[in-house]
Parts: C-alpha cells; structure tokens; sequence
C-alpha cells in the first residue's frame, strides 16, 4: 500500500510532531505560555514535521524510482506522508487532550485574553467571547474536535506535498 521511503518519512513525520505537542503542552500548561507562543512552537514543529515528505518524495525518488519520478507518483507518496503526519499529530491531541483538559480550557482563557485587550467595545468584547465559548462547547464533541484538530495541520501537508511533487518531479516522466 505505502512505499518503504513513504511510511518511514511519514512516520518520522508525525513522531517529531506529536512528541513537541506532547512536550510542550505540559509546558505551556505550567508556565502559562501566552497563546503566540504556543502557536509558534506548535506551527514551527508542523514546518519541521512536514519537511520530511521533501526528504520522503527525494528519498523514493532515487532509491525506489532510481531518480526518475512523475508528478502523480511523487504527489500521491507526499499527500500519503501528509496523511499520516496529521493523523499521528491529530490522534496525539485527542489523547493529550483527554489526559490534561486544562491545556483546553487554557487555550480559550488565551483567546479571551486575547479579545479583553483588544481596543474595542465591551459589546464586541462579549460578542467575540461569546463566539469562544460556542465554539469550545463545540470542542467538547470528540469528531468536532477530531476534526478542527486534522484541519490544522493536514492543508500545510497538502500544500507541501504539492510543493514536493513539482520540484521533485522528473520532467518528462509519466506516471
């Protein structure tokens, strides 16, 4: 079903991934990081996480294809890592969300925080924060937030696995 290059580098994909989500929430949990921080630790580690698919479509391309791959193939391999690195990240959340429901409720505290030092009215003040708190009511249904989780990460994967695919592509080669 999957190649060799394409399972390893998918994997190791997600492992990086989900051990700094799995790392840093903790962290941030106890140090009260503020939600840029957080998110640029979070969408850094997702940078690094999905480069691997470059490395995974290189990788297949000249020990599998020995240095001839068409766009199809070297799009299908990259879309395959970017799903198994969003899967594993996806699945690491629900899991570390389930043990500490605290970085949950620390991640709206941030957003209203966010909101309560904004320069607007107290009415669009409690219209924002009401649309916080609707949507962590939202969060509180497992496939919601199965969901919300995947499409923070799996369109960066597709964008590079496309990115992938045209610069790795042989030029000429037909799938």
């Amino acid at each position: 079903m999957f190649s060799k290059s394409t399972l390893k580098y998918g994997l190791i994909g997600g492992l990086i991934v989900s051990l700094v989500l799995a790392i840093s929430t903790p962290f941030n949990i106890d140090t009260e990081a503020s939600l840029g921080l957080s998110q640029t630790i979070g969408y850094a580690s997702m940078i690094v996480a999905l480069s691997f698919i470059y490395f995974g479509v290189r990788d297949l391309k000249n020990k599998e294809f020995h240095g001839d791959i068409g766009f199809k193939k070297a799009l299908r391999s990259g879309v395959a890592m970017a799903v198994i690195i969003s899967l594993m990240y996806t699945i690491t959340w629900m899991i570390i969300s389930g043990i500490y429901p605290e970085a949950v409720d620390g991640i709206a505290d941030m957003y209203i925080d966010e909101i309560n030092a904004k320069d607007i009215t107290d009415s669009q003040k409690q219209e924002e924060i009401a649309e916080v708190n609707k949507m962590m009511e939202n969060y509180e249904n497992p496939i919601f937030k199965f969901g919300i989780t995947l499409m923070e990460i799996l369109p960066i994967g597709l964008l590079v696995a496309l990115a992938t695919a045209i610069i790795l592509r042989t030029k000429g080669q037909s799938d």
